[in-house]
């Protein structure tokens, strides 16, 4: 089973894209400690050219062009129209002596690229969601330039990461479980293997393949209530979908549920953090 590119496509420019958008901030806080980690390891170069794949709202792109400099350039590309619309917002605002950013609705697998544009190509969860995750890869590496280098991250297996299962199984207490999917389906979980990873990238014709495991606690609503912060998972988390789908005289019980599953991981200052396992994926052209 897969899921085709069209239906990415649509999935994320309805409902979950507007949804990122308007709680963009605190996923953005969650998340950009692991960017820059990642970001750290790829060792963007002034002046270097950058392709971000799944750029979202931006953040990421926003962050590669400050350490490529005025001399250097950032990419973004995503499929997601309201998220760009924010990206775009962001790269308007900012002073005119950082590095040029455009940002481009597109599909990476199949978008084409000028050939040998980019010395660095970066993505934050962002290239989990291929159909063809081989024919995607090869035409990305068709965008680097000799020796250009890849880095992102994806996450390890959901069982164990607490922040997918703590809710989850709290809510799955009173609701029917969702449909298993494949592995290696496309979305969040598609690389949960290290070995699937390293087979596609080779396939895809690049060199030099890591695959290394990363670590990174993921601390949610800093600042918000636990009520608030189970509200938010609601919305955008792990278990949005479900409780979405929920009876009505379902909805409370179930938020009671997440609220004390989640409670020992809850301090008033920092919100929510719970343990994240991630992978951080190097390669060569």
């Amino acid at each position: 089973m897969t899921i085709d590119n069209a239906t990415q496509i649509e999935f994320w420019n309805g409902e979950t894209g507007r949804n990122w958008v308007t709680h963009d901030a605190l996923m953005e806080a969650m998340l950009q400690p692991l960017g820059e980690s990642v970001m750290d390891t790829l060792a963007p170069q002034p002046g270097e050219h950058v392709l971000d794949i799944g750029c979202g709202c931006g953040h990421t792109s926003l962050s590669l062009a400050d350490r490529v400099g005025a001399k250097g350039s950032v990419e973004g590309v995503d499929i997601s129209a309201p998220m760009l619309a924010v990206a775009s917002q962001l790269a308007a605002e900012r002073n005119a002596e950082h590095a040029s950013i455009q940002f481009h609705e597109a599909d990476a697998q199949t978008h084409t690229f000028d050939p040998e544009r980019y010395d660095v190509v970066f993505s934050r969860f962002g290239v989990m969601f291929f159909e063809d995750p081989v024919a995607a890869f090869a035409n990305i590496r068709g965008a680097l330039r000799k020796s250009g280098r890849l880095a992102f991250c994806c996450w390890q297996p959901r069982a164990v990461n607490p922040f997918m299962t703590v809710p989850a199984m709290a809510a799955l207490e009173l609701l029917p479980a969702p449909p298993e999917m494949p592995p290696r389906t496309p979305g969040p979980f598609a690389f949960e293997e290290a070995d699937y990873i390293m087979e596609i990238l080779t396939s895809a014709g690049f060199g030099s393949v890591a695959v290394t495991p990363l670590q990174q606690p993921l601390t949610f609503g800093r600042g918000l209530s636990l009520t608030d912060i189970v509200e938010r998972l609601v919305q955008i988390g792990p278990i949005a979908q479900m409780v979405r789908e929920a009876s009505e005289d379902l909805q409370q019980p179930v938020r009671d549920k997440v609220i004390d599953a989640v409670a020992p991981f809850y301090t008033e200052d920092a919100g929510m953090t719970l343990d994240g396992q991630f992978w951080q994926v190097t390669a060569r052209r």
